[in-house]
């Protein structure tokens, strides 16, 4: 069998991508490996979403050609769509294939004519074995089947002016909900407990079955025994009345949303073609809490856009000073060739590099007021991992909550009350 290594970068939707071509090669005679050294064919599932994603990418793929059992180096993904010629020039090993639904049947080929080995794969001893499960999660394939995302909508019609994802991901589509609800409950009784839903635009997904993620999840409910379901991102104008509904019951959805905000500016959104105002976005956050009073809401923000100003800047720490987020994602902004901010000038690098630092304290300080307030409440957690040596167990809380605690006869997909 054919050794091959995926490298997955980027976001929820790449992940499974990954993990279902794995599925894929593993099916055609193929073994997976969790290093690019043991590995005659590495994957590198490309992320193109920012400048230091592009160079994580080139950096991966230059590493993988160096590899001396490494025969051929497939890079797939946005970058791929995006950055085929530029990537195809890095080393001749290099195949650019844009479309992953054609990975497994480019790999027959060059089974089929000879091009790569059948190699004997020999014993690994208990030490290298021990290595290998060390550096298995820089694959980033799903191997736990605690918690499973499932990607249940691609594409993006939103045209942001600093992104370039929808020009990578084209239109929106979504998967049937029978596609879904038969998915979940076939992961359900195999021990899954919880499922995350994947989407490039989540709230965009519409099917004839079901024409919003409401409508979906209530689907999900009434047609599986999934314990509880997550939503990877969903933007404020996705989070309605029927989806808050959802979230009061207390049951099936995960008491955490991760709603991007990007900029506390009206000025700023505006010209990002964000499609809510910062009044909006306090006025969604607000309802939420008065469903669900204590839902971990998380977000994306994005400093240095070209049109920021010292008092947009100003707005935005305020926002999330008065919002006190459960965990805010601060990216630097990143030009990208193609989406129309990057035609704008660039604010100086050490007025971005400051303003980020700003806001990351400041997000710091909210993550961990938020885990405070958690302390003496009563919290639900899926046990993911046991370490036997130390006896402690791992898990993680429907408010998205990482907790670590005594392991005694708890296993893996263990469900546990705690007090906090």
């Amino acid at each position: 069998m054919v050794p091959y290594f995926i490298k997955t970068f980027g976001c929820k939707v790449n992940q499974v991508e990954s993990t279902d071509l794995s599925t894929e090669l593993n099916d055609a005679r193929l073994q997976q490996v969790f290093r690019a050294a043991s590995a005659e064919i590495v994957i590198v599932n490309t992320c193109t979403v920012t400048g230091e994603a592009d160079k994580k990418v080139r950096k991966e793929l230059r590493r993988a050609c160096r590899q001396d059992s490494v025969r051929t180096v497939i890079a797939t993904g946005c970058g791929a769509v995006l950055l085929q010629a530029e990537l195809e020039l890095i080393d001749p090993k290099i195949t650019v294939i844009a479309d992953r639904n054609q990975i497994a049947s480019h790999v027959e080929d060059l089974l089929n004519a000879g091009t790569l080995a059948v190699p004997v794969i020999p014993e690994c001893s208990e030490e290298r074995r021990e290595q290998e499960s060390l550096h298995s999660n820089e694959s980033n394939v799903a191997t736990n089947r605690i918690r499973v995302p499932v990607k249940v909508q691609d594409g993006c019609e939103d045209y942001c002016s600093y992104c370039i994802v929808p020009y990578a991901r084209g239109k929106c589509r979504s998967v049937s909900a029978s596609e879904i609800t038969s998915k979940i409950q076939m992961l359900a009784q195999n021990g899954t407990k919880e499922v995350v839903l994947t989407g490039i635009n989540l709230g965009n997904y519409s099917t004839a079955e079901a024409d919003s993620i409401p409508t979906l999840l209530n689907r999900i409910k009434a047609e599986t025994d999934i314990h509880r379901v997550r939503l990877s991102s969903i933007e404020p104008l996705h989070v309605t009345d029927d989806l808050l509904e959802i979230l009061a019951s207390g049951k099936l959805l995960c008491e955490h949303l991760h709603i991007p905000l990007q900029s506390g500016s009206d000025h700023v959104l505006g010209d990002m073609n964000r499609r809510y105002t910062a009044c909006e976005y306090v006025q969604t956050v607000e309802s939420i809490r008065a469903a669900m009073p204590h839902t971990a809401i998380t977000t994306d923000v994005i400093v240095g856009y070209p049109s920021e100003d010292q008092a947009d800047y100003e707005q935005t720490l305020n926002l999330v000073k008065e919002i006190g987020f459960a965990k805010t994602h601060v990216f630097r902004y990143s030009p990208r060739n193609g989406a129309p901010a990057a035609l704008l000038r660039p604010l100086s690098p050490a007025t971005v590099t400051h303003r980020a630092r700003t806001l990351q304290e400041r997000a710091d300080m909210d993550a961990l007021r938020y885990r405070n307030l958690r302390i003496g409440t009563q919290i639900e957690a899926i046990i993911e991992t046991v370490n036997s040596k130390t006896n402690t167990a791992v898990g993680t809380s429907r408010e998205y909550l990482r907790v670590e605690l005594p392991a005694d006869n708890l296993r893996p997909g263990d469900l546990t009350q705690l007090h906090l």
